[in-house]
Formats: C-alpha cells, sequence, structure tokens
C-alpha cells in the first residue's frame, strides 16, 4: 500500500491554524511548501503535524 501526500487547502491550513486565508497563504510561501493550483483552489503540502513557521 502506498502513502498518499496529505495535500490539503489554503482554507483548511488557515482553520487549523486559526489565521485567515492570506496569512495560511503567505506562510505556505515563506515556508516553501509544495503547492497545486487548481481552478477553485490551491492546495499545499505542509509538514504534520501543521504547525506555523
Amino acid at each position: 500500500m502506498t502513502m498518499q501526500p496529505d495535500w490539503i487547502s489554503i482554507a483548511q491550513v488557515a482553520r487549523e491554524l486559526g489565521i485567515d486565508e492570506a496569512e495560511a497563504r503567505a506562510l505556505a510561501e515563506r515556508m516553501r511548501w509544495p503547492t497545486v493550483f487548481k481552478a477553485d483552489d490551491t492546495l499545499v503540502l505542509p509538514p504534520r503535524p501543521l504547525t506555523g513557521g
């Protein structure tokens, strides 16, 4: 069985860390998390457990 990475949305990062989406997006950029841009969302691959930088 292959482990699937846990890609999550910027909105989910914001909810989990108690910050707004702009701050979550800035955090993802600053921490250089792998990012996928979709038509209606942006997904990132943060380390787990998720903690702010």
